[in-house]
Formats: structure tokens, C-alpha cells, sequence
């Protein structure tokens, strides 16, 4: 039987109705979560969440209405690094607006004129891992996050001219990435 506790935060959280995030709740609960568990449905509960979560309620029999952006945010939010959240296991204030040499404050400040700002940091630093940096970005905010932020940051890499180089498979998934949810907005 597992505490009535944790179901109500589970419940909670896939309706959107939590104020915290899994993984801060997690953080805070791990011990007791741990007890409830065998050691494999934990792994589960901590590494593919939102699915365990179901099956946990489901086995339970607890009702539940979906909230898919709130699933959504959960995704999300594991993405980043621990150091990035706060107690409640949300972003910190202000956090991506220092990313990427403040490209993410120049693009909800400027729109789409932040293009020389993302220019500007590629130029300067020619290096792969950061590009990846922000293709892996880019693609997690458009699954996940602010939508028009990881188009704009898929579009700015597929606009980059060929390098023949490993930039050139960079760009290449950018573009791809672009169609493809071109191609889904459409359907």
C-alpha cells in the first residue's frame, strides 16, 4: 500500500496541481519513496516519472484527469541540471536569460532582431560542443518549452552557411527539425 500522502501529490501533479516538481518533491521524499518501492519501480519512478506515476494510480484505482502540459513541464523540467531549479523545482528566475551569451533575453526583448546576438556568440566561439549546446536547446524548448524560442534558435543554426565540417551535421538536424515541425503545424 503506498502512502496516501504520495498518491495525493501524484494525483495533484498530473493534473497540474502541484506546487512543487517532481523532482523536488522526489528530493524531499526520496526516503520514503525508497520504502515504498522495490528498488526497480523506484529506478522507474525516478527516471521515467510521469509513466510510473500512471501505473501507480492506475494500480491503485485513484481517478485522474490529465493535464498535458503539465506532463509536459514535468518533461521539461528534468532536462536541466539541478543547479538550474529552485526549491520548488521550477527554473530560477532569470536563468535562460543568461544562456547562450544572453541570447534568450535578447530574443524575448528583441525577437527575432536577437539573431545577431546568436550570430555573434556562434562566431565567436567555433566550437561543436557549443552549438550542440544549442541545438539540444533549441530542440527542447521547441518540444517542450517556449515553442517560438526553439524555432528561432533551429532556424538561426540552419541558416548557417556550409562549413564542411561537423557544423555541417549541426545544421543539417536544425533543418530538419525546422520541416518537421513545419510539417506538423500544417497536419
Amino acid at each position: 500500500m503506498v502512502d496516501e500522502r504520495h498518491l495525493v501529490y501524484f494525483k495533484e501533479l498530473l493534473e497540474g496541481n502541484s506546487q512543487i516538481s517532481f523532482r523536488a518533491y522526489l528530493s524531499k521524499n526520496e526516503d520514503s519513496l525508497r520504502k515504498q518501492f522495490s528498488p526497480a519501480r523506484f529506478a522507474r519512478l525516478k527516471f521515467k516519472s510521469m509513466d510510473e506515476i500512471i501505473k501507480i494510480l492506475d494500480e491503485e484505482k485513484i481517478s485522474y484527469i490529465v493535464n498535458d502540459q503539465a506532463i509536459r513541464n514535468e518533461k521539461y523540467l528534468a532536462t536541466f541540471h539541478p543547479d538550474a531549479l529552485n526549491e520548488k523545482g521550477r527554473l530560477k528566475e532569470g536563468f535562460k536569460d543568461t544562456l547562450f551569451n544572453g541570447i534568450v533575453h535578447d530574443f524575448k526583448t528583441k525577437g527575432e532582431d536577437a539573431i545577431l546576438t546568436l550570430y555573434e556568440y556562434i562566431h565567436n566561439k567555433k566550437n561543436i560542443e557549443k552549438l550542440e549546446d544549442i541545438e539540444f536547446f533549441a530542440e527542447t524548448e521547441l518540444c517542450l518549452g517556449d515553442k517560438n524560442l526553439g524555432l528561432f534558435l533551429l532556424k538561426a543554426l540552419a541558416s548557417i552557411e556550409r562549413q564542411f565540417s561537423d557544423v555541417d551535421d549541426i545544421v543539417l538536424r536544425a533543418k530538419e527539425a525546422v520541416m518537421k515541425h513545419q510539417s506538423s503545424k500544417g497536419n
